[in-house]
């Protein structure tokens, strides 16, 4: 017995390849082993399969038993070293899966899928926008970089990297070179606007100097607290805008003046309240704003914009482009007809 317990205990010591290989072993031993000793009673090799894992699972169904004396020598040994090593391949599987959903919940594992959303920076505002894509497309993966100890956001979709973000080794760790789109969010815990934007300015400088590594550019949106910022965005590339205060202060005012836009507004913004904004590239069918206008109307979509522009004034005339892009209001099954 002391022989035993000191081998075990090397045993579990051992790589978890090599305790796999052994275990390959011991059951391939086990299968053509009693097959060849016993044919008569383990006519095939799945039989001898079925009672070998029975074995060395400890289940022993007793539906097959060897009969003859190198049959059951067989047995022994498959009772003495078989179930010690399928029984260390167990608890290091089990070990190995409990390490590595600590490791995801640390944000401590690679992220190596392609297409994702990076978000950086966790405050309500960040879970909100998470939901909100997921609503929108639940098969998206996003990316969460924040330096919380723990992911606080659980959710299958969502992947967590614990770190710097103004760190290129952090952003690497979440392929930020194949992401889709990047989007950093003002820190809530900076009361003084200067600070909270300067320290979005060097995580937008981190991933812009990373996206000049790339053929293909990384989009990137940034929340800003002061409107006077955005200038100094603009030099490092940043694509997107978003001001902190801004909006809701609007809204509010909007509201005041008009009252009830706001649910307007509400179904503008979320899939969840009714249509969705979508993005359109015009049809070579149409010439003008007028044109694109009028088929989308009669097919229950409302253009809104054309690139960054809403004034439709001299729609009659003026003329689309291939590469224009066209933001309509409708819902997700006019779109897929579109």
């Amino acid at each position: 017995m002391t022989i035993f317990l000191h081998l075990w205990k090397h045993i579990r010591k051992m790589e978890f390849g090599f305790i796999m290989f052994m275990s390959v072993i011991i059951v391939l031993v086990g299968t053509f082993g009693i097959c060849y000793l016993e044919p008569e009673k383990f006519p095939s090799l799945f039989d001898g399969f079925w009672w070998t894992m029975t074995t060395v699972t400890t289940v022993g169904y007793g539906d097959y038993y060897p009969t003859t004396i190198l049959g059951r020598l067989l047995g022994i040994f498959l009772f003495i070293f078989g179930i010690g090593i399928i029984g260390v391949l167990i608890s290091k599987t089990v070990d190995s899966i409990t390490t590595y959903n600590k490791l995801k919940t640390e944000g401590m594992l690679m992220y190596k899928n392609k297409e994702h959303y990076i978000y950086i920076g966790y405050s309500a505002k960040t879970e909100n926008a998470i939901r909100e894509v997921l609503v929108h497309n639940p098969e998206a993966e996003i990316v969460l970089i924040d330096t919380l100890p723990n992911c606080p956001y659980m959710h299958n979709q969502v992947h967590y990297i614990q770190g710097d973000p103004s760190e290129e080794e952090i952003l690497l760790k979440a392929n930020i070179l194949e992401s889709k789109r990047v989007a950093i969010f003002a820190d809530s815990s900076i009361t003084d606007p200067i600070l909270a934007d300067g320290k979005t300015l060097l995580i937008a400088s981190a991933v812009e100097s990373l996206s000049e590594q790339t053929e293909n550019e990384i989009h990137t949106i940034v929340e800003i607290c002061e409107e006077s910022h955005i200038s100094k965005f603009r030099h490092i590339r940043v694509d997107d805008f978003v001001l902190s205060n801004d909006s809701v202060s609007l809204l509010i005012a909007k509201a005041t003046l008009q009252p009830g836009t706001t649910q307007l507004f509400r179904q503008l913004l979320s899939k969840r309240y009714g249509n969705n904004i979508h993005v359109l590239k015009p049809s070579s069918q149409w010439s003008t704003y007028r044109d694109a206008h009028l088929a989308l109307f009669d097919k229950g979509a409302v253009l809104i914009a054309i690139n960054d522009e809403m004034d439709f004034k001299d729609a009659k005339s003026k003329k689309l482009k291939s590469t224009d892009t066209l933001y309509i209001v409708c819902s997700d099954e006019i779109y897929s007809t579109l």
